[in-house]
């Protein structure tokens, strides 16, 4: 998956459900500065913090995959 696609369709859904980093960060019990490094596309996540994401942002992995494929 390319991490710049990942990092993009977080950013949008934390936004477009009104949520700060910060925010996103407390819910999930994902650190800041690695909410930060994701959104911008850097670093690799393991897929413990994968999880945690994508189950706080109501995310769906095969939704992801596809957008990332469409992209």
């Amino acid at each position: 998956m390319d991490l710049q696609v990942f990092g993009q369709i977080i950013r949008e859904k934390r936004n477009a459900i009104g949520l700060k980093q910060e925010e996103l960060s407390i819910r999930s019990g994902v650190a800041i500065k690695t909410i930060h490094s994701i959104e911008l596309g850097k670093g690799n996540p393991a897929i413990k913090t994968i999880l945690r994401l994508f189950d706080t942002l109501s995310l769906d992995l095969l939704v992801v995959a596809s957008k990332n494929n469409q992209k």
